[in-house]
């Protein structure tokens, strides 16, 4: 009976043993270094155990409970987080697809009579926005009516207020040019119909040793795009080049034929902008990855705070307000020197451009700043104290169309050659005006230095293609 309960135990400990075992390879982030030196350990735990545990002498027995003992705990702490991770990655990015939807409105001059949209017949001519995201999806779905397309958002909206027209338009396009207008207001239109349409965005199913991921984050109102990084990544040679571009940059956007600031971009798919940032630094980018403002917030409250170091004491222009450009006087405070700060704080510091007589540019500078320090944070062992926590925080941070063998083929490099080269650079240019928002009106912008822009396709390039 002894016998049996000590192989019973034997083949658990085995069991457990192999399970955190598959686990590892399964996920296939540790190098081949780490690999083999962990499964020497585990084989030595348990030939140890099952000799000892097997012996007649009660000393080797408890001996080789111990060994046993021992052997589980180190198992289920690397099943837990091993297993935790590779769930996580599995769930986001061993997918083929990933969803985006977009709220569309379909608006009439606040004086028509009609009110909703079972008083149109199909004979109704609507006038929709060529350049809202997925309106090919939108048109289907709001039914079958005499669709005339437009890419004028801003002269549309003008004619719709005054003729009582039917205007469809995505909602981010629609809030972008109530907020960019000083002659239009929410008040002049009628909502008679609201929905959303959701898109299928294929995930990039390459794997290659070096590549450019497009890294960008919308506003608040999700129709400015005021992040805007790429990040050069060469796995093989263990360098990253982390380049940033200011929001109004105003540069070539191939889709449309014209000229746009990247801010303005913000409404539409950001393929558009990845395509106008591959023409301008002559290079291909491969991924992109949309980061999402409020989310962020939970990730570093869920870190415990990041570091941040100022060269100047100030106080934030904005409030720390999650999801609203309201001011009620909740502004930070920014001491000279590096200290830790939370989630809205981080956002706050992260927003701030007026304190700085070099604007956005200073705020590009920050974003970067900041996001290092995430990854640094995320990277330490202090997370492992609450990582379901840390995990469960990524929800609703961003999409992407990484797939998921390039996400362990980095990790598992960092893990080989913790000491990557990170360098950083910075676009500029020259302050001026432009016509944006795809042709609807003269805003602010950023003239590209072209000094800037070839230095910094020089270095992409340069890390790109090292072998």
């Amino acid at each position: 009976m002894k016998k049996i309960i000590k192989n019973i135990l034997s083949v658990i400990v085995l069991i457990v043993m192999i399970v955190a075992i598959y686990t590892i390879i399964h996920m296939d982030i540790l190098p081949s270094k780490y690999l083999f030196l962990f499964l020497g350990i585990e084989i030595i735990l348990y030939l140890l155990g099952f000799l000892f545990y097997n012996r007649k002498n009660i000393f080797l027995i408890v001996l080789g409970v111990i060994l046993f003992l021992l052997s589980v705990g180190v198992n289920g702490v690397v099943y837990y987080y091993f297993g935790k991770t590779s769930d996580y990655i599995d769930l986001t990015f061993n997918i083929k697809t990933y969803d985006v939807t977009t709220k569309y409105v379909l608006l009439t001059g606040a004086n028509n009579e009609i009110s909703s949209l079972d008083n149109l017949d199909s004979n109704t001519s609507i006038l929709f926005y060529e350049y809202s995201r997925g309106v090919n999806l939108a048109t289907k779905k709001l039914g079958n009516y005499n669709y005339q397309k437009t890419n004028d958002s801003y002269d549309s909206l003008v004619r719709t207020r005054n003729e009582n027209l039917y205007f469809l338009i995505s909602y981010s396009d629609y809030s972008f040019v109530m907020d960019a207008s000083n002659e239009l207001s929410s008040n002049q239109f009628k909502i008679i119909k609201e929905f959303e349409v959701v898109e299928k965005v294929p995930i990039n199913q390459k794997n290659p040793d070096s590549y450019n991921i497009y890294i960008n984050g919308l506003d608040y109102s999700g129709s400015r795009r005021d992040f805007n990084m790429i990040a050069t990544i060469n796995t093989k040679t263990n360098k990253i080049v982390l380049t940033s571009i200011p929001r109004d940059y105003y540069i070539y956007v191939p889709d449309y034929d014209m000229n746009d600031s990247l801010t303005a971009l913000g409404t539409v798919d950001p393929e558009i902008s990845k395509r106008a940032l591959e023409r301008l630094l002559n290079t291909k980018i491969d991924y992109v990855l949309n980061i999402y403002t409020e989310s962020l917030v939970k990730v570093v409250d869920a870190l415990g705070g990041v570091e941040f170091c100022s060269n100047s004491s100030f106080y934030t222009t904005h409030d720390m307000t999650l999801g609203s450009y309201e001011d009620n006087n909740r502004k930070l405070y920014v001491s000279k020197g590096c200290r830790q700060y939370n989630g809205l704080e981080a956002l706050a510091i992260a927003r701030e451009r007026l304190h700085y007589s070099s604007g956005d540019r200073a705020r590009q500078e920050n974003c970067r700043k900041i996001l290092i320090s995430i990854l640094k944070k995320l990277a330490s062992t202090t997370t492992l104290t609450n990582y379901n926590e840390v995990l469960s925080s990524f929800d609703g941070l961003y999409t992407s169309n990484i797939n998921k063998r390039v996400i362990t083929k980095l990790v598992k490099s960092v893990l080989d050659n913790p000491n990557y080269d990170i360098i950083e650079q910075s676009l500029d240019g020259y302050d001026g005006k432009g016509i944006g928002r795809l042709g609807s009106g003269e805003v602010w912008a950023m003239r590209p230095n072209e000094n800037t822009v070839n230095s910094a396709s020089v270095k992409i390039n340069e890390v790109l293609n090292s072998k």
